[in-house]
């Protein structure tokens, strides 16, 4: 993976090049983007980039044997961990087949929901655990094979189980040799401040809508206009632009899902439509099936038209990106969210999220998330 190969800012890749150029490499970067962001490749092109002997000014070589490796995820010294299933011995390398698979598929450029479904388990959430680490202390006490850094890259740092944490910290503070951490997150709150204090910050911003639009006509070959409402669309989520074609299955059934939340909150506190407290039960069992990663996609998916409706409100319509069914009931919708309740919506719809994260039970919560948004309606 060259630098050439990644989709990010060009400021961020001069940024890495100069620590290479000028001998300042820190020895643990924690790597901040967004999901839907470039980060996990920046990730690699720049461990390939430190470790090639032919390196230029600008990028990596690419055809070197050391190139060559880590473009093949293959190098002996370059190591992955990510979340995974929980289990009695169950570590990253376990699941480095599907890594390597959805990375080649990708090109690096995927979400922790598609890596979770990769490996058949969307209806929990991912750890890395004591195996997971106690493999990687033992691996940075070894001398490197083959290039001058060993490159440890951690995917999903705030993953890392908290009761194990401390046991990282030593390493990451004094590593041996000629060792190097890039950590990864998208949830740069949930990510532990002992690991944040001991890690050199870069934050990796989403491309703007122009730069976004221009990176689409380039990869997908079309005229602007369209490259522009695609990055609209995908609200500047490189991932999402990238993948655009029609309305996803998934995205039919979040849209399905949000109306009938929206139809059984409205009818608890209007005596003039008939609530059927069945119908929000059957509704709540579908939100338990959907499992966890979904649950927390549904909810952001919910934000997201919140959000569109407040704009619409404010008449920025440019600013809200919309395939036509959804226009057509967001202009129906938007009269319900005002100024007074806007704020209870996403603080309620964000506490969700959170709650979702905390193994709370599925029936209590979405139960309680209808009644909670019928008050914010009446």
């Amino acid at each position: 993976m060259r630098f050439a190969d990644v989709l990010v800012p060009d400021a961020v890749k001069r940024q890495l090049v100069q620590t290479v150029l000028s001998g300042r490499v820190s020895h643990a970067q924690l790597f901040y983007g967004m999901e839907g962001t470039h980060v996990l490749a920046l990730a690699l092109a720049y461990a390939q980039y430190i470790n090639c002997p032919n390196r230029t000014e600008e990028d990596s070589c690419g055809v070197c044997p050391s190139c060559r490796q880590f473009g093949q995820l293959a190098h002996p010294d370059l190591h992955f961990y990510f979340p995974h299933p929980a289990g009695k011995d169950l570590s990253s390398y376990n699941f480095y087949n599907e890594w390597r698979e959805i990375f080649t598929e990708t090109n690096g450029l995927f979400t922790l929901n598609e890596w979770y479904r990769k490996i058949g388990m969307e209806n929990k959430q991912g750890i890395i655990n004591k195996d997971d680490i106690d493999l990687l202390m033992q691996q940075t006490a070894l001398k490197s094979y083959e290039s001058e850094y060993k490159v440890f890259i951690i995917w999903m740092v705030e993953k890392i189980n908290g009761q194990i944490a401390p046991k990282l910290l030593k390493t990451l503070e004094e590593p041996d040799g000629k060792t190097l951490f890039l950590l990864i997150t998208a949830n740069y709150d949930q990510v532990l401040n002992t690991i944040v204090s001991r890690s050199q910050l870069l934050k990796i911003n989403r491309f703007s809508t122009d730069e976004l639009a221009a990176v689409i006509q380039r990869k997908k070959n079309c005229d602007y206009d369209t490259a522009h409402r695609q990055a609209l669309m995908a609200e500047n989520d490189l991932a999402t632009a990238l993948r655009i074609q029609e309305r996803t299955e998934t995205e039919n059934e979040q849209f399905a899902l949000f109306q009938e939340m929206m139809r059984y909150a409205y009818a608890l506190y209007h005596p003039i439509r008939n609530f059927e407290f069945q119908s929000v039960i059957q509704w709540v069992g579908k939100m338990e099936a959907l499992g966890r990663e979904n649950q927390k996609q549904f909810l952001r998916y919910a934000l997201g038209m919140i959000r569109k409706c407040m704009l619409k409100n404010m008449q920025l319509d440019q600013l809200v990106p919309s395939v036509p069914d959804e226009e057509a009931w967001i202009g129906k919708f938007k009269p319900f969210i005002r100024p007074d309740n806007v704020s209870p919506f996403y603080t309620q719809l964000n506490t969700a999220v959170k709650q979702v994260e905390a193994n709370a039970n599925s029936k209590m919560l979405f139960t309680d998330l209808v009644f909670s948004i019928g008050k914010y309606l009446k």
